[in-house]
C-alpha cells in the first residue's frame, strides 16, 4: 500500500522540466559498526522505490537518497511488520522533504531487541540526519560504557608527627 500523500509529492516533481531519476539497483550494502562483537561487516538491503509495497515481515528499513553516486541514510528504523510501518510512518514526510529517493529494507527474523541493536549500530555508523536525537543518546551511552569508572577518592593518609626527644 502506498503512502497516502506520496502520489501528490511524486506528481509535483513530474511538473518540473528535469526530474532526476535515481539509478535503481536491486540491492545495496550498508556498513555496520566497526566495533561490534562480529567486527566490521556490510548488511545487504533490498531497494524499494518510494511508494512500493514493503514485505509483511519483520526487519530494518532505511530512508535513503543518492548523493554523488553514494547512498546517504536519512532515517534508519525497525519494525515487526515493515509493510505496516512504512505505510503509516511518522518520519516519511520528513524523509521525503529531505530528499529521500528510495527505501532500503532488510527482512530480519529476529526479536525486537536484536533488530534494535542492529539499528543502533547502523545509526552510529551511517549518521542519518533524521535519527539525530537517537544518535546523540547512543553516543553518550556508548561513551559512558567505555569510560572506566573513576576510582573512588581515598582519604589522605593520616600524617603523624614525630617528636624529637
Amino acid at each position: 500500500m502506498a503512502l497516502p500523500f506520496l502520489h501528490r509529492f511524486l506528481s509535483s516533481g513530474a511538473r518540473t522540466k528535469k526530474l532526476a531519476q535515481p539509478m535503481h539497483e536491486k540491492s545495496s550494502p550498508w556498513p555496520l559498526s566497526m566495533v561490534g562483537e562480529d567486527g566490521p561487516q556490510l548488511l545487504e538491503f533490498e531497494i524499494l522505490a518510494l511508494g512500493a509495497s514493503a514485505p509483511r515481515k519483520p526487519g530494518i528499513f532505511i530512508y535513503a537518497r543518492r548523493r554523488a553516486g553514494q547512498w546517504q541514510a536519512l532515517y534508519i528504523g525497525e519494525s515487526a511488520d515493515l509493510s505496516a510501518r512504512l505505510t503509516f510512518n511518522e518520519i516519511a514526510a520528513d524523509a521525503l522533504l529531505s530528499g529521500a529517493t528510495d527505501i532500503h529494507v532488510m527482512k530480519l527474523n529476529a526479536d525486537a531487541k536484536d533488530r534494535r541493536d542492529l539499528v543502533d549500530r547502523l545509526i552510529l555508523t551511517n549518521c542519518p540526519a533524521l535519527n539525530e536525537e537517537e544518535r546523540i543518546k547512543l553516543a553518550t551511552f556508548t561513551a559512558e560504557r567505555q569510560t572506566p569508572p573513576a576510582a573512588a577518592p581515598q582519604a589522605p593518609a593520616a600524617k603523624t608527627k614525630s617528636r624529637a626527644a
